[in-house]
């Protein structure tokens, strides 16, 4: 089950399993009670959260990770992401942010994508992570079997081809080849995505 848990300015997802619970994304570093007070009202508790992801390590996504993980919440890194988890380290240096922490690398668990699947079906949720580049070179996404995918900050379809870059579209085209239903964000709304098995189908409805 999939349930968006927004508590500032980023959307961040929770998904739980059968036999666990996955968080994906947090937001700014400073919005831990708003966390707490979302959690709350889910009607859950911190220990019911088993493990969090980050969709990729910009700040907005990644400020409260080290917080979480001071909490008994293990953090999760692909592979393709684990020279990038500090490279936000800087900017809350820069703002000043008192209540930002750095990511311990000795506490986090290291995944690879390619191992992705079993690590979902542990927790009891069907899926896999993939790497999804083309809003920044550390993107993955959530894609689930049910046909849901969360993505992060990957530029919605009705953007693309203000970017011109064909690894964007490479990625939409990966994406779309799933048989996705949904699309869910981290800013925008989710989009029903479920008409379109390529980016090429989709240009040609909206042409």
């Amino acid at each position: 089950m999939l349930r968006e848990l927004m508590y500032g300015n980023t959307r961040t997802y929770l998904i739980k399993g059968s036999k666990g619970t996955l968080l994906v994304d947090t937001d700014w570093a400073g919005t831990l009670p708003q966390f707490f007070k979302a959690i709350k009202q889910e009607k859950m508790t911190l220990d019911a959260i088993d493990y969090l992801l980050i969709s990729h390590y910009h700040p907005d996504h990644m400020g409260l990770a080290q917080d979480l993980m001071d909490l008994g919440i293990q953090l999760v890194v692909m592979d393709v992401q684990k020279d990038f988890i500090h490279q936000s380290d800087y900017i809350f240096g820069k703002e000043g942010n008192r209540n930002f922490k750095p990511i311990d690398d000795e506490a986090v668990y290291l995944l690879s994508c390619a191992n992705s699947r079993s690590f979902l079906a542990d927790l009891g949720i069907a899926g896999e992570i993939i790497h999804t580049p083309g809003h920044s070179e550390d993107s993955v996404s959530l894609v689930l079997d049910s046909g849901e995918a969360v993505v992060g900050d990957l530029y919605p379809l009705e953007q693309v081809l203000l970017y011109d870059n064909p690894l964007l579209t490479k990625t939409w085209n990966i994406l779309l080849s799933r048989k996705l239903k949904m699309v869910y964000y981290a800013h925008p709304l989710p989009e029903d995505v479920s008409h379109w098995q390529s980016f090429e189908e989709y240009m040609a409805d909206v042409e």
